[in-house]
């Protein structure tokens, strides 16, 4: 449910969206729109550089459009031109997070081209009203504007900017998103969305800077092999698929006075042991004072568990800290919050275009109560609150849930011994009082005595301990206890530790060597200076003999006749380019196959209408990488739609050829199917 929400600020009555919102167009005319610019197309193109240490670079293609009616600045070079921000989210397991954030793109020369409605083209220096335009993942890759020098809520920021991404090209100022995240093995039924953002300098005089967020949801068939699931929601921020796929999560809109917009979602959901878990997601659009600080009250007596916290990881030497917020429990209230601005200019707030996550289970159930939202920056108001769900009924007597797991272990040594009989002795007599029940209340009557003193006995020495999450062999998770883990050759992740909270790992295919594979894990594979295939892989579908991935040349594979799925999305880009070629001559972000002519004929080497990018075809004779002779190439095939490829040789028996698949321009990588088809002359 979508819930548009009344703001109650300090100093202030009752102030609503509309009439804020309104109250920022202080320049338009009557039935005038002004500048409108939004994201049209999000993830056209997709590109993966890589991966170092455990987190992956991305791109992704964004397109713009001018919903207004007056031309939108776009003067490359300075700080009157629109800024592109790229984001990732993942919901798993009824959790909406931010996995990934992007420094900034500086955008320069609007095409003006048609596509998203009734183009009014005007030169580069502005976008033309009903006009796109349009940056493949190719020239989104890289970008060099930190989110730290830039007022969303405004537009404003100086440039040239004070500072510049640092790192190894693969990760800087990219998409920046951790393997285990995305890796389908660790993340079953999860799924993902990517938002893009266009900082828009001059929107704010019109109000017209609500609408600059778009999402599409995305798939990964493993990590940096991504692609698109249905269409852009345009105008759409990322955190509303979270509502509209789970019903029961409420999102709440708040506009802070002078400044920008806050979403607050929130899900609670009743566990099976008389708690309810309550989650929330803080999502600033883009709110310039940022928020610092939830608190949410609670009620007395009640006490709070599993408390937790999320945030996005900022990269490439953004000023940003990055310390997380600790939830502290105090009479009445639960809070987390950053070092204060005073302290810290740069402490982590929830900045613009950012998602933060706080969590916690609870023995009572919702109502309707205020959440607060602590503003970050001075400059008004030190909060705003919101109408949401919070702890609010009475809470449960600790009597009424069922007694704990092994509650005959009441010191918590993981075995039934003389301690825990003295416990019982110290606590012999006592009963509770609604609010609280006696740790050695062992036999759930909620009072201390002699039949507890029996059951403790009869459990005398047997190992004790709270299940937790342990991880199998095959991947898999159970709630065990430690000792049952070990028999099972598992490994224990801690007592009370849900599988919810675990990603187990997955083994895979390990090559040993050309003729070994075994399957192991990743470390046991590494000790034996293996090539680990992938989680989740067998050695009935690996071919130790053939390299892991054939990105380069003296890597290819060897095929022959017939239909192979292929992905160029890790691929780089090692090949010669051809001036007999189309475009600039070079084929990136290419893989290479080996062929050998099973006669003497023509050879059809095919992508068409089989692709989802914009690939190029390039055929060598021989299989000398050092001495690669051109047979032909071609970008776009006749009749082929999507930009695919046809070609055709004319080839001899035996004839040794290596094929070369890739994209039209750099970041133009993608799925498919190679097709190879031999017609004999013979």
């Amino acid at each position: 449910m979508f819930q548009r929400t009344l703001v109650r600020i300090p100093g202030y009555c009752c102030i609503s969206v509309a009439a804020t919102a309104m109250a920022f167009s202080v320049t338009a005319s009557a039935g005038q729109i002004g500048p409108d610019v939004v994201a049209f197309y999000v993830a056209e193109s997709i590109n993966y550089q890589g991966s170092v240490d455990g987190i992956g670079g991305y791109a992704f293609g964004t397109t713009s459009c001018n919903y207004g009616d007056i031309e939108a600045a776009w003067y490359g070079g300075t700080n009157e031109t629109p800024l592109i921000g790229q984001n990732a989210y993942r919901l798993k397991n009824g959790r909406f997070e931010q996995i990934g954030t992007s420094w900034l793109k500086h955008s320069f020369c609007a095409l003006s081209e048609g596509g998203c409605g009734d183009c009014q083209a005007t030169d580069c220096s502005t976008l033309g009203i009903g006009c796109a335009d349009t940056y493949g993942a190719g020239l989104n890759t890289n970008p060099g504007g930190p989110r730290s020098e830039v007022n969303a809520f405004t537009g404003a920021y100086d440039y040239p900017f004070t500072n510049s991404p640092s790192g190894t090209a693969t990760l800087r100022g990219n998409l920046c998103i951790a393997d285990d995240d995305i890796d389908p093995s660790l993340n079953p039924d999860a799924r993902y969305f990517f938002e893009g953002f266009y900082v828009c300098t001059d929107e704010a005089p019109w109000g017209t800077q609500f609408n600059n967020a778009s999402f599409r949801e995305i798939g990964f068939s493993s990590v940096g092999s991504p692609s698109t699931i249905g269409p852009t929601r345009i105008g759409e921020m990322a955190i509303e698929a979270w509502a509209e796929i789970d019903p029961t999560v409420t999102l709440i809109e708040i506009m802070v006075p002078g400044d920008g917009m806050i979403v607050i979602g929130a899900k609670v959901t009743e566990l099976s042991n008389g708690t309810w878990r309550y989650e929330y997601a803080i999502y600033n659009y883009n709110c310039d004072r940022s928020v610092g600080g939830v608190s949410i009250p609670l009620p007395a007596g009640a006490n709070a568990s599993n408390i937790g916290f999320h945030d996005v990881d900022y990269h490439s030497g953004e000023i940003w800290d990055g310390t997380d917020w600790v939830g502290e429990q105090t009479i009445g209230q639960l809070r987390w919050a950053t070092t204060p601005y005073a302290q810290d200019v740069n402490a982590n707030a929830i900045r613009w275009d950012s998602l933060y996550n706080v969590r916690f289970d609870l023995p009572v159930p919702p109502e309707d109560g205020e959440i607060t939202l602590e503003l970050f920056k001075p400059g008004g108001a030190p909060s705003v609150t919101a109408i949401g769900p919070i702890p609010g009924g009475e809470p449960v007597d600790p009597c009424d849930l069922p007694v704990p797991a092994c509650a005959v272990d009441i010191d918590g040594s993981s075995r039934v011994d003389v301690g825990d009989v003295l416990q019982l002795i110290a606590d012999f007599g006592t009963c509770g009082d609604g609010t609280f029940r006696p740790a050695s209340d062992v036999d759930g009557d909620c009072c201390v005595n002699v039949n507890d003193m029996l059951t403790v006995l009869g459990e005398w020495d047997t190992e004790c301990g709270e299940p937790g999450a342990c991880c199998l062999g095959d991947g898999s998770c159970i709630q065990s206890l430690e000792s049952e883990c070990a028999d099972a050759g598992g490994t224990f992740n801690g007592a009370a530790v849900p599988c919810f909270d675990v990603n187990c790992p997955v083994p895979g295919a390990c090559c040993v060597s050309e003729t070994d594979c075994q399957v192991l894990f990743l470390p046991d594979c590494d000790a034996l200076d293996g090539d680990f295939r992938g989680y989740g892989t067998t050695c009935g579908t690996i071919d130790c003999s053939q390299s892991a991935y054939n990105d380069n040349c003296d890597e290819s594979w060897l095929i022959t006749t017939g239909s192979y799925e292929f992905s160029t999305m890790n691929a780089t880009t090692d090949g010669p380019g051809h001036e007999e070629c189309q475009f600039d001559g070079q084929t990136y972000n290419d893989i290479w196959y080996r062929f050998v002519s099973p006669g003497a004929g023509v050879l059809a080497v095919s992508t068409c209408d089989l692709v989802n990018y914009d690939s190029d075809l390039v055929v060598y004779d021989g299989w000398d990488c050092n001495d690669l002779q051109l047979l032909g190439c071609n970008d776009d095939g006749d009749g082929c739609s999507g930009y695919s490829s046809f070609l055709e040789l004319d080839v001899t028996s035996g004839q040794s050829l290596l094929i070369r698949v890739g994209g039209w321009e750099s970041g133009d990588a993608g799925e498919g199917t190679l097709q190879i088809d031999f017609n004999s002359s013979d």
